[in-house]
């Protein structure tokens, strides 16, 4: 038996050929995380909330036939998703980043039909007088939505719906969606962790935010499968061949506010940014984490050879 492995980490309408000797493939699909929110930056006698986590890439793992694929088919991995903008003028919320391009595709019948592992949505950005919200966990069929003020991001078909003011919902199935992020609460309570998945990637963990004069800790991201959970302002694990875990949610303060951690690559779901005081920049919302597709090709390169029996 003959195996070769391809990890494709970027393309756009990129071209995969298929080798001859080919007789069944092992197509895997992530897409990519959802970006964290920006932090608010707000007088100190003002709460404000942290940004929302994002949330999960979906994730597929399908085992085709040879003839169901075309001798190319054209596929493009999600890109990373950039983060929220912390607040950088005074008495001002954070940023939501609008995703786009965070779908990972792969064409199969010489592009008769086309698979897709959906993005997770962003987390939204810190804001004076209510919660942030998290990103909705992508499902199959549906991309994760993203959050608006305090309005999660939605999810359905198997995404986890991202969480206000408290812990995003993982809902796992044989699907494979992600998590939602977490949204944070217009206080300086610790930043609550992002959702869990099994199978899709983890939402990211909220960025705390503050009260008059007090400051916390950001949540911790979500666990993917058997991933180590990330803490505050820290990246994801990365998965193998499956999706990564959640950023951690960063930590506010009123001179070093920290940036939402990265989601684990490939589909983790950022960490939103820690809220701060005027005249401090806040932190920034962690980039979802990009796409990642795996072909697996299993065959035979050389012809079996041919026995007779009897005398020569």
């Amino acid at each position: 038996m003959t195996v070769k492995v391809e990890k494709f980490t970027t393309g756009t309408g990129a071209t995969w050929t298929k080798e001859s000797w080919v007789q069944y493939v092992r197509l895997i699909l992530v897409g990519a995380g959802g970006a964290g929110g920006g932090g608010g930056q707000h007088p100190t006698a003002t709460s404000c909330s942290g940004g929302g986590g994002g949330g999960g890439g979906m994730f597929l793992d399908l085992l085709l036939a040879a003839a169901q694929l075309g001798n190319s088919e054209t596929y493009t991995v999600g890109a990373q998703q950039t983060g929220g903008a912390g607040a950088s003028a005074t008495g001002t919320n954070g940023s939501t980043h609008t995703s786009s391009g965070g779908n990972t595709t792969f064409t199969i019948g010489s592009g008769a039909t086309t698979l897709t592992a959906y993005a997770g949505g962003s987390g939204s950005g810190g804001t004076t007088g209510a919660s942030s919200a998290g990103g909705g966990g992508a499902g199959w069929g549906i991309a994760g939505g993203d959050a608006s003020g305090a309005t999660a991001g939605t999810a359905d078909n198997g995404g986890g719906a991202g969480g206000v003011g408290g812990v995003g919902t993982s809902v796992s199935s044989g699907f494979h969606g992600g998590a939602g992020g977490a949204g944070g609460t217009n206080n300086n309570t610790a930043g609550t962790a992002g959702g869990n998945s099994t199978g899709g990637g983890a939402g990211g963990g909220a960025g705390c935010g503050k009260g008059n004069g007090v400051y916390g800790t950001g949540g911790s991201g979500g666990i993917s499968r058997d991933r180590a959970q990330s803490g505050h302002g820290a990246a994801g694990a990365a998965g193998y061949g499956y999706p990564g875990g959640g950023g951690g949610g960063g930590n506010s303060s009123a001179t070093v506010p920290e940036v939402g951690g990265a989601g684990g690559i490939p589909g983790g779901g950022g960490g939103g940014g820690g809220t701060t005081v005027n005249g401090v920049t806040a932190g920034n919302g962690g980039v979802g984490a990009r796409g990642e597709i795996w072909v697996i090709s299993y065959g035979e390169i050389n012809t079996p050879p041919t026995y007779r029996l009897g005398a020569s």
